[in-house]
């Protein structure tokens, strides 16, 4: 039997154990990765929903072993079905520190979804991506500096405020700049955002 066929939309399953019972089938033979991949281009937006879903998980504890996807993951991102999209950019965000030339490729793309995209999960997983990315190396945290600084006015502010601090360690022209955001932010009315402002700060007092 096809590894796709046991996909929760493919079972009957409406819970997430069906979905669940592949990530672990993934998790034991690794070599199943291939076909839940390449159920990433099928038509039926729900068998492409669940191996987005599958490889989300898989990467979450080994994302080595969804890296090799992530430009078929990319391609996902344009989906017209949400949680097609949702899922692939988290899968993303989980690998984004092992694939910095396809996320590289991507930044356009996570700047149009910054912008347009009405999915505030969706948003949130490509801000974790672009703070992961970030964190790879210089040029790197250059380029998601903007990026960030553009999710800061949005729901995803304390998400963007994580993502400077892997900024402020590689980035250090970018010290200034980020000490004025992190003191804009430390007494948000929001805890989680205050929290994150703080440890912005903490991140570049300690550099």
């Amino acid at each position: 039997m096809s590894i796709l066929n046991k996909l929760s939309s493919q079972s009957g399953d409406r819970t997430e154990s069906a979905n669940r019972a592949v990530v672990a089938e993934c998790i034991a033979n690794p070599a199943l990765l291939q076909e839940i991949a390449a159920g990433l281009e099928f038509k039926d937006a729900k068998v492409v929903g669940d191996c987005a879903e599958v490889l989300a998980h898989v990467a979450s504890v080994y994302p080595d072993r969804v890296a090799p996807y992530a430009g078929l993951l990319a391609t996902r991102l344009s989906h017209r079905n949400t949680r097609v999209r949702w899922e692939a950019m988290h899968a993303l965000a989980l690998i984004a520190a092992l694939v910095p030339q396809v996320i590289s490729s991507l930044l356009s793309k996570l700047s149009e979804i910054l912008a347009s995209e009405k999915s505030t999960i969706v948003r949130d997983y490509a801000v974790d991506t672009l703070g992961n990315y970030a964190a790879t190396g210089k040029q790197a945290a250059e380029q998601a500096f903007p990026l960030l600084v553009q999710a800061l006015k949005s729901k995803q502010t304390a998400r963007a405020l994580n993502g400077l601090a892997h900024v402020a360690r590689l980035a250090p022209a970018r010290v200034g700049d980020l000490l004025q955001i992190a003191d804009d932010y430390a007494d948000h009315d929001r805890p989680v955002i205050r929290k994150a402002a703080k440890q912005l700060q903490k991140t570049i007092e300690g550099i």
